[in-house]
């Protein structure tokens, strides 16, 4: 299965795997207002169900999620890669850490419109769960972006049918 989503060098995007929303949300407000980002938004990609046990009983569940962060301002290249690192090792999330090594080697950060197929399981397509600020430059291009590829997809499956 084919996995599309958004490609650019001037836009800063991040990629937060099994991580509280709360926690998410606290990095985005603080790499928008340190960088002056002027805004962003959140899509949840996917969400884990952890369950704790102990002698066959439930002692614990609790859910994390996976969360794409968009932000509006345009940057340079040089200043996007600044912002990935900054947070990547601020957090110390080692999948983030992960994530912006790829982006560096590919000259481009990237976030995923379409559904994706992992592991034998189907990863949904992701879903906004958080606005903030300005939502009128990249957050504006890139949900017009998901939201072409999202209808093609549509019309080619129909067409396919």
């Amino acid at each position: 299965m084919i996995t599309w989503g958004d490609w650019a060098d001037d836009v800063v995007h991040l990629d937060f795997d099994d991580t509280p929303l709360g926690e998410v949300k606290l990095w985005a407000y603080r790499t928008c207002f340190w960088f002056t980002l002027e805004g962003f938004v959140i899509l949840r990609s996917s969400m884990k169900h952890y369950i704790v046990e102990e002698k066959g009983k439930i002692i614990y569940e609790y859910k994390l999620g996976s969360y794409l962060v968009v932000f509006d301002r345009p940057v340079r290249w040089k200043t996007n890669v600044r912002i990935m690192n900054w947070v990547a090792l601020l957090s110390g999330n080692p999948d983030l850490q992960r994530y912006v090594r790829m982006q560096c080697i590919k000259r481009s950060s990237t976030a995923r419109c379409s559904k994706k197929m992992e592991k034998r399981k189907d990863k949904p397509i992701p879903r906004i769960v958080f606005r903030y600020g300005e939502q009128y430059r990249k957050v504006k291009w890139f949900l017009e972006t998901r939201k072409f590829l999202l209808d093609s997809l549509k019309r080619l499956k129909r067409e396919v049918k």
